[in-house]
């Protein structure tokens, strides 16, 4: 299997095969991941359209050496955030707002099971789904980069824009926020 490097450098050299097979990897996860952004299916296809297409015009600036993927989904955040800013305004003030909580993040007891238990717990995926659905758009999406599309902290911190410590607060704050609107359907 080739390197997403390998697969861009194929395609600058001519063949365009290989952005198609760039398009491959990543078409399902930057779709999931406007999915959950989004809750529409429709709305979802059209943000990972316009993903692959700017990606696609401007591919030329990737930075060698990068991260190809922390660089879509920042390309994908992108797309969701003019996407809510032209459809639905107050969705938008949650993305822009400012956190710069890390105080708050330290003087929190990580009482919170790890992620990892959370998602792998035998919790439905529908359900996961309704309480991600609830968080504001500012922690879903740390959490399905950081969860869902297997990115760490630093590359989800990278492709929103934001300094590492806000990304980790943000982090905590939803998986709190999760556990409080998943405790109640726990059996």
């Amino acid at each position: 299997m080739k390197t997403d490097d390998e697969l861009i450098v194929e395609y600058e050299s001519g063949n365009e095969a290989a952005f198609t097979e760039l398009l491959d990897r990543y078409l399902d996860a930057v779709y999931s991941f406007a999915l959950r952004l989004t809750g529409v299916k429709e709305e979802a296809d059209d943000i990972a359209q316009e993903t692959f297409l700017k990606a696609w015009k401007n591919l030329k600036r990737f930075k060698k050496g990068a991260n190809f993927k922390t660089w879509l989904f920042s390309i994908a955040r992108n797309t969701a955030i003019d996407f809510f800013r032209k459809k639905k305004p107050k969705l938008f003030a949650e993305f822009s707002r400012h956190d710069d909580g890390e105080d708050f993040e330290h003087g929190i007891a990580d009482t919170a099971p790890s992620a990892g238990i959370l998602f792998d717990e035998r919790l439905s995926a529908e359900r996961i789904d309704r309480a991600l659905a609830q968080l504001a758009p500012i922690y879903r999406e740390v959490i399905l980069l950081h969860y869902r599309e297997a990115l760490t902290l630093e590359e989800a911190a990278q492709a929103l824009n934001i300094p590492l410590n806000t990304a980790k607060s943000r982090d905590r704050r939803a998986l709190i926020m999760l556990r409080e609107l998943l405790e109640p359907e726990r059996e």
